[in-house]
């Protein structure tokens, strides 16, 4: 009698401990889901899909993953929801686009959460800076051209980058460009200014430009007057970066604040109020992903960039930019609404 005793004292000390995981007791069985902003069958939707069939292997517990789509407000919607009605366990996740996080700090119309309350597990598209482009035709070779006369330059939206930088241009380095809108995308921006309709794009990143439109590069067709990145690229040793064109440490902070939402994109997140094991849980999980031979694999095969990002760095980005001083931010709200 005492032996059994003894012996079930000592499985109960030795086996008890091991098992007891709160985290994978948790999602074992369970059903995470992955909201997006956007309808079935775009580029959210194909990488939101790649990540749930990938992600619930290295998450303790190896949970399932549905993807929901939730179209409406540029992914103001899902934001919303996520943050207003999700569980809030760790079991929803959230893909947000590059203007998400920062669309309560431009007072945007709809946006009802507060970014920092999100919990970061990384983004999935770190980005290459984008240039401001002319067309050679136009006569426009150097920055100093467009503050010598009107440049007209295409956008998609006055409140896409191909808006916002001219404007930013315009207000504190002294150029004269003139937006276009109406243009759905960059392949009609580009058939414009190969028929003289504009005389530049801006916002398009370099290696995206190398890949999509060789042929310009090689004849010389375009010209690159500005880069918005911090530092220069390689490939362009003579285009200034828009920071050295800044006359002032207070432009070009309100520089780097207008480009924070053209550093990275597709921020993967958990709702806010989710327990802390869960959510190092999740970003260990993100990050394993990331290197997953097989998930890489399914992205090369289907043509799906992917340039990830820490939890760190993405969580670092969004809280400098809500640390921008009122002043500071006013200027800058002016700048990105047109005002």
């Amino acid at each position: 009698m005492i032996r059994s005793r003894l012996l079930a004292l000592a499985c109960l000390f030795f086996v008890s401990p091991a098992a007891a995981d709160p985290v994978s007791d948790f999602y074992a069985g369970r059903t995470i889901s992955l909201s997006i902003g956007y309808a079935p069958g775009g580029g959210y939707d194909t990488i939101a899909r790649l990540l749930a069939r990938h992600m619930g292997k290295h998450i303790p517990g190896k949970p399932s993953f549905v993807v929901r789509n939730m179209p409406g407000g540029g992914g103001l919607i899902a934001a919303n929801a996520l943050y207003n009605i999700g569980n809030r366990d760790g079991s929803e996740l959230g893909i947000f686009a590059d203007t998400i996080p920062f669309a309560p700090l431009w007072n945007t119309a709809g946006a009802q959460f507060d970014p920092s309350k999100f919990h970061y597990l990384g983004a999935l598209d770190r980005r290459e800076a984008g240039v401001a482009l002319s067309w050679r035709a136009s006569g426009i070779l150097t920055i100093d051209d467009a503050r010598k006369r009107v440049v007209t330059v295409g956008s998609t939206g006055p409140h896409d980058i191909t808006a916002v930088a001219p404007r930013l241009l315009n207000a504190l380095t002294g150029t004269q460009f003139k937006i276009v809108g109406g243009y759905r995308g960059i392949p009609e921006g580009a058939l414009a200014m190969e028929r003289g309709e504009i005389d530049g794009w801006q916002g398009w990143c370099w290696p995206c430009l190398k890949d999509t439109k060789p042929e310009w590069i090689s004849r010389n067709s375009i010209l690159p007057l500005v880069q918005f990145g911090a530092e220069r690229h390689a490939d362009l040793p003579n285009v200034p970066t828009i920071y050295e064109l800044a006359s002032n440490e207070d432009d070009r902070r309100i520089m780097r604040l207008v480009f924070s939402s053209d550093v990275m994109s597709r921020f993967v997140v958990v709702g806010p109020g989710a327990p802390a094991d869960r959510v190092e849980a999740l970003r260990k999980a993100f990050d394993n992903t990331m290197s997953d031979p097989d998930f890489l694999a399914e992205a090369l095969k289907g043509n799906i960039p992917l340039h990830p990002a820490k939890a760190a760095d993405a969580a670092a980005l969004i809280r400098d930019a809500y640390a921008t001083p009122p002043a500071l931010l006013v200027r800058a709200r002016a700048i990105v609404n047109g005002d």
